[in-house]
Parts: C-alpha cells; structure tokens; sequence
C-alpha cells in the first residue's frame, strides 16, 4: 500500500475520507510500491490505505490488494497480468496469505503511481456514472466458483445482501437495513424468482464479502449488494447486480431520492433488478403499493418483525407492543396488523399464554386478521397465522391448508405459509408433502433453525430417522439456545436404538447450559423418564415442580409432566381441556417421538385424535 507520514490509523481520517468520496465514486483499493507520495495526494492514499488496513487484518489486507492490482496489470509487463484467484466480494478477502512485496527502482515508483491514477480515474468514471454494463468475465479466466444447484422450481436464486453504510450513525444503518429487507419482499412474489429472506442474508454484514462462500451457503445465481448514503433528508443508492459464477458485475446503478419517497426509490430498484432477471411470469407486483406513508411507523415495523422472528418469549412480547405503536401511527397500515396477528397466534405453541388465556389471545388474533383482510383481502401476509389457529389451535386441518393457500396464491415465496403448511401436512399424515415444504422454505431461509427443525420432524415422521438427525442438528448449530431444536434433536436420536450413548452426552450438554427454555427444561425430565434411573426421574421431576412455581408456569400446559409422574386421571384432565381450548395441538407427535408413549397405546388417548390418530 501506498505508505506514507500521514498514514496515521485515525479512524476519523477514514470514515471522512470515504463518506467524502462516496458520494462521488466508490474508492478502489490499490496497492503502490513504498516510496514518496506527492504532497497533493498523500491525503487522498493514506485514506485509501487505512480503509484497507482498518476493516482487514494486515496480511489479508496486503494480499487482496496486491493481487488486485496485479489483475488489473498494474507494476507488470505486458502479458504477466495474472488471472483472477478466487477472491472476495466488493472489497473481500482472497486466499492464502502474501507478504507485500519489496520496493524496486526510482523509476518504477512513479510508473506505478501513475498506472495507479489512471486506474482510479477509471474506476471512478465507470461506478459513478448512474448505469453501466460490467465487462464479462474473460473467456481463458476460469471460474473458481462451484455451480449453485437450481431452485426446486427452476427460479432463479438471489440473495439480497444487507447493504453497507460508510457512516457509524445507526440512523443510517436502519436506512440501509430498510432498503435491503423492502427489496427482498418485493421480489419474492415474482414467478421465477427465488430471492433468499433475510434472516439468512443478515450475516454478511461488513465490507469483507466473500463471493465464493455467499454462493457455496446460500446455492445462489445472483447477488445484489449496495451502500447507502443519507443526509439532509435525501438517500443516494450505490448498489451492483454479480453473476456469481463468473463473480463479475452485470451492471452497477445508482438510484436517489428524499426519505419521504422511501418506496418510490425501492421500486426504481426493484424495476431495474426485475428488468435484468427477467423472471418467467410476473406475479402483479406489490412495488406497486406503499405499505405506509408514515416511515417511522414502517420503521417500528421491521424491528417488531426482527424481534418476533427470534421467537423468544420476551422479544415476542415486546413485538406485540411495536407492533401496536405502529397502528396507531398508521390505522391503515396492513402488514402491522399482520405482524400482531403473528405474535398473538405464535405466543399460544410457544408456551407464554397461560391456559386460561388462550380463548382471548386467539379472539386478539383473528380481530387483527379480519381488520387486515379488509383493508388488503390480496396480501399474502394476512393469511397465514388464520390457518396456524385453524391448525394448532381448533384442530380443522382442511380449513387451514385452504388459508394456506391462499396465501402462497399471492405470494409463493411466502416462507411462513410455506413452514406452517408443512406442519399442517405432518399432523394429518401427509409426511412426504411435509418434507416438499419444509425444504422450500430451507431454500428460501437457509440459515433458518426453525426450518430446520420442521424439516427433522417431517423426516422423523416418515420414520427418515438418519436425514432427521441432520437436520436437528443443523438447527441447533445454528441457534443452540432454540430449545425445540434441542427437543427434534433429542427425539430423533431417542428413536434410534445404536444413538444412546450420544443421545445421554446430548442431555448432559442440555443440563450444563445456564439458561435453559422450558422445551429444554421438558426435554431433560422425559429423558430421565425413559433412561435415568429412579432416583434421576424422581430429581428431575421435583425440579421442573419447582421451577416451574418459582416463575408461574402452569403445568397445566404440560400434561406429561402428570402422566409421568403416576398422575394419569389428572393428566388426561388437562389434556382434554388444552385440545378443547386451544392450547395444546395435536400433531401426531406421538407418530414419530418417544414422549407420548406413556399412554399413546391407550384407547382414551386415541379417542382424543380419533381418526387422525
């Protein structure tokens, strides 16, 4: 890198030069021999290198820099230009490690200071323009990029990475977060366009964007990645559209506008990403429609979703309370009555509503449902959480597969319609479709645990014991607190009878977890019913007694806790109250779990199912 006196390390020098330069071009890092620099450009290098110092370790840094000017010809004669390594993203890493290299003649330092300018002059004319066609990828380069499968619906796959903003403001970052997220749910109603949601894209986040591991992740085709200014009420887009087998530009853009007209701008976006994926058949468009006027009601939206989607017993909570704040800046505003309507309906599977609660809690759901129908009887997210409390909560199936799908008639990308139609599928036996289902929706989310663990339940219910366990065990790699990705996990290595020794380590890492969910808690007390001793059964279950009334959970919503311990008549008690109010579903677990069978054999127990037993 160029190396000077005023390469100091500030942080501040960085952050102003690049907001500075963003607004005209987008900076190319390079790589200059040691030497002097001309007192006009010693400001403008030193920026240059501490943005690759700064955001990459020092090795990385020298290397991905190098090789990148050594691409591009630079300190090389004619015909030693090397071709392309298997580099990062925008201003990725590449591989491997390189020391820099040493400083040569006089002569040569300003040959490549100059070679230097001349790239960055172009460079700045190509990206600062507000369009421009890449060039291709050379014909002898050869792609180092594994071809990503195609989606199970021939769709081409997309994933739309958070884009980046040079600013510390979180102001900013939420504007970035917003772009990013709106463009992902624009696209996925198109036929023939598969784009990745973003609890899966939300990790790559930063500068170093590795193209080769985003498609090797996510089996993806295209990547969208961008950067976003704000100031003075205005926001300026910078974003490029990558083939990723070739890992070149198709094209770089640039879209403005005021934050007032946030929409107006995700559509100029979404027509230009459209217009070059060309999808097959166009679903009618929802760019078309703004969800709100009110942007800080939009704003309190995405955090409430943010929240839900983790599907902790707090964070829903306070969803519900976003959620509503929301409404009441905007009464008309659909997807916020949506989002409460998921809250309320999730809370009930989940354990956080009482017993006594449930009849009320799903009266608050289908209210905010039916006021969302009526304002948008077209959008897809109105339709999903009716056929969860049609499905889990008052036990008629047909009905909620009919909500189902209507909602993936709106939209088929619609992974929630997606994950709650598998479980639909699974509790009335229809285990292959159930697996159709969940695994869609893993293409959609790939980094999904409670995808995941759908997807182990549907494998274990058609007695698919081995693809079962992976599953599980991919979801609690990906969030080992989710405790009924703990649970999927300990059922399926339960059923199988060569997995006991891994399955008691299994419980042994459960009890050694500080906090545990109750699906974690319930887990550890079944395993000690079927394989602890009599002494471990009898500590576990005076120890879910106890924690249980130390933080008022009823276990009324937990009739195996009664079964187990020799208290059947008032096991079947709550059991039977629990399916007549909504509280406990009826999934068949007993099908392809071992926790049911304490009493699945018994003829009360199967009238309870009845024919779907």
């Amino acid at each position: 890198l160029a190396i000077s006196r005023h390469s100091t390390g500030s942080k501040n020098v960085v952050k102003e030069l690049a907001l500075a330069s963003e607004r005209e071009k987008i900076i190319l890092p390079i790589y200059l021999e040691q030497c002097d620099i001309p007192e006009t450009m010693e400001y403008q290098l030193a920026g240059i290198q501490n943005i690759a110092l700064y955001t990459l370790d020092k090795a990385k840094a020298y290397e991905f820099v190098h090789q990148t000017i050594r691409r591009l010809g630079v300190g090389q004669t004619l015909g030693q230009t090397e071709p392309p390594q298997s580099a990062g993203h925008g201003t990725g890493v590449g591989h491997g490690h390189m020391a820099p290299p040493k400083a040569k003649g006089g002569a040569g330092k300003w040959i490549g200071i100059a070679a230097a300018v001349a790239v960055m002059a172009v460079a700045g004319f190509f990206l600062s323009q507000g369009s421009s066609e890449a060039p291709a990828t050379p014909a002898s380069v050869p792609a180092t990029t594994a071809t990503p499968a195609p989606a199970s619906d021939g769709s081409i796959r997309i994933a739309v990475l958070p884009f980046e903003t040079l600013s510390t403001d979180d102001n900013q970052t939420k504007w970035a977060d917003l772009i990013s997220q709106e463009i992902i749910g624009s696209l996925a109603p198109m036929n023939g366009v598969t784009p990745i949601v973003w609890s899966s894209v939300n990790k790559y986040r930063g500068e170093q964007k590795d193209i080769d591991q985003i498609t090797a992740d996510l089996n993806v085709q295209r990547i969208l990645d961008g950067r976003v200014v704000t100031q003075g009420g205005q926001i300026e887009v910078s974003f490029n559209l990558t083939d990723t087998q070739t890992k070149s530009f198709i094209w770089n853009h640039k879209e403005g506008g005021m934050q007032n007209d946030f929409f107006k701008l995700r559509n100029a976006i979404v027509a230009k990403v459209k217009s070059t994926l060309k999808p097959n058949e166009a679903i009618k468009s929802t760019t078309e429609v703004v969800p709100t006027q009110n942007i800080e009601a939009y704003k309190l939206y995405r955090k409430a979703r943010d929240l839900w989607s983790t599907r902790g017993e707090a964070e829903m909570k306070q969803s519900i309370e976003l959620f509503k704040q929301a409404i009441e800046m905007d009464p008309g505003f659909v997807e916020a009555y949506c989002g409460l309507g998921d809250a309320y309906a999730m809370m009930i599977p989940y354990g956080y509503v009482p017993p006594d609660q449930v009849r009320e809690t799903i009266q608050l759901a289908e209210d905010v449902f039916f006021k969302a129908i009526k304002i948008n009887p077209n959008y897809s997210g109105a339709y999903p959480a009716m056929g969860w409390l049609e499905c889990m909560a008052k036990h008629r199936y047909e009905k909620a597969l009919e909500h189902f799908d209507e909602a993936l008639k709106h939209n088929p990308n619609n992974i929630q319609a997606l994950m709650w139609k598998a479980i639909t599928c699974r509790s009335i036996k229809r285990s292959n479709e159930a697996i159709q289902l969940s695994s869609r929706a893993i293409e959609l989310d790939p980094n999904n645990h409670v995808a995941y663990m759908l997807l182990s339940l549907d494998y274990a219910s058609d007695a698919q014991y081995e693809n079962a366990e992976k599953a599980a065990k991919k979801s609690v790699s990906l969030k080992p607190d989710y405790g009924m990705g703990q649970n999927a996990l300990f059922n399926v290595l339960a059923m199988q009878e060569n997995k006991k020794e891994e399955l008691k380590k299994h419980i042994e890492s459960l009890e050694a977890l500080s906090n545990k969910d109750w699906n974690i808690e319930q887990t550890i007390f079944i395993y000690h019913y079927y394989f602890g001793t009599e002494k471990s059964f009898s500590n576990a279950a005076d120890y879910l007694k106890k924690k249980a009334e130390l933080t008022n959970y009823d276990l009324k919503g937990y009739p195996l806790y009664f079964f187990c311990t020799g208290q059947k008549e008032m096991g079947y008690k709550f059991l039977e109250e629990g399916v007549k109010n909504g509280s406990i579903s009826l999934m068949g677990a007993h099908r392809y779990n071992i926790e049911w069978n304490v009493i699945k054999d018994e003829e009360r127990y199967k009238s309870i199912y009845g024919d779907n037993y």
